[in-house]
C-alpha cells in the first residue's frame, strides 16, 4: 500500500458523504394546476405545485447508488488492508491520520506522543512499508 492509497481514504469518505448528500438534494420540478373551488360560487384558481422529478430523481439516483457501492468497495479495501497491520498502535495513527483525516498533533494529543513523534512513526512505516515491496 503506497502513501497515495492510503491518502486516497480520505477523498473517498469525503465523496461518500457527498453523494449520500445528493441523495436527498434530487432534482425538483414545478408546476401549476388550475380547479375551483367545491361550492358556489366555483371561482377558478391557479395553484403553484412543486415536487421531486421522479423521473430525472430516480436515473439519478440509480447513478448515485453505483458511484457508491464501487466508492465503498474501495474503501472497504483500503480499510482491510489497515486492519491487517501487525502494530495496533501504527493503525491507530494511519487509521485517523489517513481514514479520518486528523492532524499529526491532534493524533498526538489523543494517544500521548508530541507531533514529530507521530511523524517520524508515520514516515518510518511508509519507509519500511516501500522497502518491503522492493524485496518482494
Amino acid at each position: 500500500m503506497t502513501k497515495e492509497q492510503l491518502e486516497k481514504m480520505r477523498a473517498l469518505r469525503t465523496e461518500i458523504k457527498l453523494l449520500e448528500a445528493d441523495l436527498y438534494n434530487l432534482p425538483q420540478t414545478k408546476d401549476s394546476v388550475t380547479g375551483s373551488m367545491t361550492e358556489y360560487p366555483y371561482i377558478q384558481t391557479t395553484i403553484q405545485i412543486a415536487g421531486t422529478d421522479e423521473a430525472a430523481g430516480e436515473a439519478l439516483k440509480k447513478k448515485i447508488a453505483r458511484r457508491l457501492a464501487q466508492l465503498r468497495r474501495e474503501l472497504t479495501e483500503l480499510e482491510e488492508w489497515l486492519n491487517n497491520i501487525e502494530d495496533p498502535e501504527m493503525r491507530v495513527i494511519l487509521r485517523m491520520y489517513y481514514g479520518l483525516g486528523k492532524t499529526q498533533e491532534a493524533i498526538g494529543k489523543e494517544i500521548g506522543y508530541n507531533r514529530e513523534t507521530v511523524c517520524r512513526k508515520i514516515r518510518k512505516f511508509a519507509y519500511d512499508n516501500e522497502s518491503r515491496k522492493r524485496n518482494e
